[in-house]
């Protein structure tokens, strides 16, 4: 199945509730005989049953009491156009007069105004500020939103280690990105010493705060069983629950369960209805493996002419894996006449967009004279490239190609680490 790559994602608004328990300064409270709290919770109900006017109406009134909530709340409904008219301008002046009161959440997205030129001139440095001034006063989004741009050398000399340190930060501020962004520091050792049980403490953290990327990754962790051992039931459980809440790859992988029986029973029309889902939310993994289904005739009827145009639809995307699958059709002959120079092809231009498993295939190939010339060189330079690739098992059938080689030769055998 496919691990994925995390997408980031910026929340930019918290939900009202959340907003009411942002802390703010004690002389910044409104003073006067108005019931702060009861309008708060008036405002929240109307949230609630979208009835956006009389919110807005409640927040003029916290405004009127020189309540920041109420300000930082009727710059949101400005910036989505809820209960007010949409105006960007008018979202800045009162998250501005919100930050000004010392509102974390408030400051936070005033910083975030500022990346984007939304209301006001882009400027970098002045959003960084913001988000200085935030994190200061404890918002876990401003601490992520500094991780995110240290990393990146926005407004800062790119560092990652600096970037590392924020999203900590974030990250035990209660910041479910944050918290699956540091899982993946761990993972792949990014400003920080490489550590998949520190990973898979911190993808459970996101997971659990509703972070549906750490909620797909993790499931990756019990499939691959990479910190955990393998348990195909609990991938089942985090690919279904995260390909509900609308993670592309894990539908892929959701319907890849339904089609292989692990985790669950074999259900070919359960994996058809979410391999097409993924793929018509661009997943080329899920189009490649509707193609290979439709090639094989694997549980349907076999649909050469529809397997085909999916896998070239995949491939037009520059996916590797369908040049792969499509590359081992022509190999073997599945659904198609064999045409070894053709998977010859295939092979290669996958190894050239990445992608290790097609890498790991060529040295074989070469190795075994399949479809080509057999060149010890060349199984050599792609087992080499694939190991690079990160491809696990390349690593052994290298180790067992260089001890041969040795074995023939009498002589040491070069290799990247030696």
């Amino acid at each position: 199945m496919k691990a994925g790559k995390h997408s980031r994602r910026t929340n930019l608004f918290l939900p009202f509730a959340l907003l009411l328990s942002a802390p703010v300064s004690a002389e910044t409270t409104a003073p006067g005989a108005v019931d702060i709290e009861t309008l708060r919770e008036e405002a929240e109900a109307f949230e609630q049953s979208k009835d956006f006017e009389k919110s807005a109406d409640i927040y003029r009134r916290l405004i009127a009491a020189g309540d920041p909530h109420g300000m930082n709340a009727l710059a949101i409904s400005y910036s989505r156009g809820e209960g007010v008219p949409k105006d960007d301008k008018e979202a800045v002046r009162w998250f501005r007069e919100a930050a000004q009161r010392k509102h974390p959440a408030a400051t936070t997205s005033l910083g975030l105004r500022f990346e984007n030129g939304e209301g006001v001139d882009k400027d970098i440095a002045t959003a960084n500020e913001h988000y200085e001034k935030a994190a200061a006063l404890g918002d876990a989004r401003a601490m992520y939103f500094l991780g995110l741009n240290h990393e990146a050398g926005l407004g800062f000399e790119k560092n990652i280690e600096t970037a590392f340190q924020w999203y900590e930060k974030s990250a035990n501020a209660g910041s479910a990105s944050a918290m699956y962004v540091l899982a993946m520091a761990y993972e792949n050792g990014d400003g920080t010493t490489p550590s998949l049980d520190d990973a898979l403490v911190w993808l459970a953290k996101a997971a659990g705060a509703g972070d549906v990327d750490a909620i797909f990754a993790l499931g990756t962790y019990y499939e691959f069983g990479k910190a955990v051992a393998v348990n195909d039931d609990i991938a089942f459980i985090l690919y279904k629950k995260a390909a509900e809440l609308g993670h592309v790859t894990a539908m892929n992988n959701f319907a890849s369960s339904f089609h292989s029986g692990r985790g669950t029973k074999v259900d070919i029309e359960q994996a058809l209805v979410w391999y097409q889902k993924s793929a018509d939310a661009g997943d080329d993994y899920a189009l490649a493996n509707l193609g290979e289904i439709y090639l094989k005739g694997d549980h349907v009827k076999r649909d050469v002419k529809k397997g085909l145009m999916l896998l070239e639809k995949a491939i037009a995307d520059d996916s590797g894996y369908a040049m792969y699958t499509l590359a081992l059709a022509y190999e073997n002959g599945i659904g198609v006449d064999i045409d070894r120079g053709n998977s010859t092809r295939l092979l290669k231009q996958s190894a050239e967009t990445g992608y290790a498993t097609a890498m790991r295939k060529l040295a074989q190939n070469y190795q075994d004279g399949t479809g080509v010339l057999r060149d010890v060189a060349a199984t050599k330079f792609w087992y080499e490239k694939a190991i690079a690739a990160g491809d696990v098992d390349s690593e052994s059938l290298y180790g067992i190609l260089v001890e041969k080689m040795q074995a023939e030769t009498g002589a040491p055998v070069s290799t990247p680490t030696n």
